[in-house]
């Protein structure tokens, strides 16, 4: 079963909360030998469509022959590791690095040659391995100059050791700067970021057997990460975590700590200043509390059946059955057959998901399934409507008047220039289309020999609560549908979501899945777990997203997908046919099969704090944290206003 790392949303609309975008900003001025480059026009790349004006300001900055002498005149290697390399990943393409005058990407641990009249930004992690690397490199005069850059503050003993190898070996006079960015997350989206470290982290934080010292590595590691991303957002959130204890408290309390002893030094407290980011912000520390936002910190363990549910949405199945890691899937495609009749051959594809680059994407991540076909279809007549244009600018009409002729020649004329002009924009929505087809008929091909839409349905009917009894349970355990994954986190949900369980059916289920072959140490993990309460995983329904749920014809009946030959159709109709057809055909196929409106627990937790209100008990027990308040005698004074952003973190 997979395991998942930290992720975070970022809730509100301000501008200042894109974190995507600060950390853009950072990475930027990092690349400029951390100076802010000045404003100029984009001269390759692609984020002049990111959706933030700060962040394309910083990266459109001409990397092109300036005025002599400006900062964009410099070459530049970049020299990273693993980790910082996928921090980098989901916001630089190799487009923008040019940009800013990075000839050469290169991982630091790989073999380099010299170039020695070129200077070289390390952007790197402070880990031993790391520092005796690059101390290696200064030995060998690799580079003209060294601007060291760690992810996080570097400790002193190997800042220490980093003097010492390059004292022994006479080349510290390379060594440039070195500075503490701060950077310690990977940002995915505009409100979305993993700290991804540790690896594994619901295993790291849950196993009864680990280390005393290893659990408070953990906590540190993320109390770190956390820490960046708030320096990076330049603001200082009132913190909320369970009273009950686990990961969440450690982490919030660490954390609280932190910012506290920070805001006491003068040379720390500037951290926090948005006087020192180029990006206007709501967020500067010192903002008044009714201004600032709520970190809500939460364990994992409180709605746990919405990471082990099979998903129906766009974005979340990729995720799922494509593998999607750092906006980036690889997908085996199979290629037209070759002339001749030939085997058509198999090519593997890298596409990149980033909404600020790919607008199908962006407007599709939670569209269901069904309706990201009739999005396919759209684009796809779209596209041919605007080629299509390009066969009437030469129809001309020799029966007119010559005067009347000629005025319709400049005019088509025109309109064929425009159409020139827009090549370039046409070819990219033709590779963006080809894309999704892809991915929808790969994703289609998933879901049938998997049947996932029959694990979503009956998943959710479960956790709204309809009624499952024993011999449908044993019957998808024993069916020849799915995977013994997908069976196990079928069975998961449902014991997480039954208040009672037999010990007689607890053994048949048990016995069905160990046949289906089913690996049942997550059962048991969670039957050995007295954190989980079934009230935790409730969820409120408002009944289905479009038309009516239950059994039915839903997806696990027998009039669901009809063999999901809707998506053959689709595809086999982009030469011709109507929008008005496809869509009948859809809504008739699918009018049970769309998500049901529900409000899980974490929904409704995030939306009681951020409103100050005591639903679910969460006022009183839930902690509230302000780092700002250094005399906690008398208790925390907490703000009486509702808040408007949450960066609301899950475990």
């Amino acid at each position: 079963m997979s395991t998942t790392s930290v992720h975070a949303y970022a809730t509100g609309s301000s501008t200042g909360f894109s974190i995507r975008d600060r950390q853009i900003d950072a990475l930027v001025r990092m690349l400029n030998f951390n100076t802010t480059p000045p404003a100029g026009m984009m001269s390759g790349g692609h984020l002049a469509s990111s959706s933030s004006s700060s962040a394309s300001s910083s990266l459109s900055s001409s990397s092109g022959a300036g005025a002599s002498g400006s900062w964009n005149d410099v070459w530049k290697i970049l020299v990273y590791d693993r980790y910082c390399g996928d921090i980098l990943a989901p916001l630089l393409r190799k487009g923008d690095l040019r940009n800013q005058g990075i000839t050469l990407p290169l991982p630091l641990h790989s073999s380099r040659q010299a170039v020695s009249d070129v200077p070289c930004i390390y952007f790197v992690a402070p880990t031993r391995d790391n520092i005796k690397r690059i101390a290696e490199d200064a030995r060998q005069s690799l580079y003209e100059s060294l601007h060291l850059n760690f992810n996080t503050p570097v400790p002193r003993p190997l800042l220490e050791e980093l003097a010492h190898d390059t004292v022994q070996s006479q080349s510290s006079h390379l060594i440039n700067k070195v500075y503490d960015q701060y950077l310690n997350f990977i940002s995915l989206e505009r409100g979305l970021f993993t700290l991804n470290n540790p690896p594994s982290s619901y295993i790291a934080f849950n196993d009864p057997f680990i280390s005393d010292a290893q659990a408070e590595s953990n906590v540190e590691s993320v109390v770190n990460s956390l820490f960046s991303v708030l320096v990076t957002l330049k603001v200082i959130p009132i913190i909320r975590c369970p009273k009950s204890g686990g990961g969440a408290k450690l982490v919030a309390e660490q954390l609280d700590k932190k910012l506290s002893q920070h805001l006491q030094s003068p040379s720390s407290a500037s951290l926090f200043s948005s006087s020192s980011s180029s990006s206007s912000s709501g967020g500067d520390g010192g903002a008044s509390a009714f201004q600032r936002p709520v970190l809500i910190i939460l364990n994992r363990n409180v709605d746990l059946t919405v990471a082990l549910s099979h998903a129906w949405t766009y974005q979340a199945l990729v995720h799922d059955l494509l593998g999607l890691s750092l906006n980036t899937i690889r997908l085996d495609v199979k290629e037209e057959s070759a002339p001749g009749g030939g085997a058509p051959k198999t090519k593997t594809h890298v596409y990149d998901l980033d909404p600020s680059y790919d607008a199908f994407w962006s407007e599709n991540t939670a569209t269901p399934f069904p309706g990201v076909g009739v999005a396919v279809k759209s684009a796809v007549d779209d596209y041919q409507a605007r080629v299509a244009e390009v066969g009437h600018l030469s129809d001309i009409d020799n029966n007119k008047q010559e005067d009347e002729k000629a005025q319709l020649i400049e005019s088509k004329t025109k309109d064929l220039s425009q159409f020139v002009s827009d090549i370039p924009e046409l070819q990219e929505k033709k590779r963006v289309i080809g894309a999704h087809t892809n991915i929808a008929l790969a994703l289609m091909e998933a879901i049938q020999d998997r049947s996932i839409d029959m694990f979503f349905s009956h998943e959710e009917n479960i956790m709204t609560r309809a009624y499952l009894d024993k011999r449908e349970v044993l019957s998808i355990i024993q069916g020849d549908k799915g995977t013994p994954e997908d069976k196990l986190r079928f069975f998961l949900i449902y014991f997480l979501s039954t208040k009672s369980v037999t010990q007689t059916d607890m053994d048949a289920y048990e016995e069905a899945l160990v046949k289906a072959g089913a690996n049942l140490a997550p059962l048991k993990y969670l039957k050995e777990t007295a954190a989980f309460n079934e009230s935790l995983t409730a969820t409120v329904v408002g009944g289905p997203s479009g038309s009516s749920g239950g059994k039915g014809d839903g997806m696990g009946g027998g009039g669901g997908l009809a063999g999901m030959g809707w998506m053959k159709n689709l595809m086999g109709s982009m030469g011709g046919g109507s929008v008005e057809s496809l869509t009948g055909l859809l809504s008739n196929s699918f009018k049970n099969l769309l998500p049901k409106n529900k409000n899980l627990y974490v929904t409704r937790v995030v939306d009681a704090l951020m409103e100050m209100k005591n639903g679910l008990g969460v006022e009183d027990s839930y902690l509230y944290l302000d780092p700002k308040v250094s005399n906690r005698g008398a208790g925390v004074p907490r703000a009486v206003q509702e808040f408007s952003e949450s960066p609301a973190e899950c475990k």
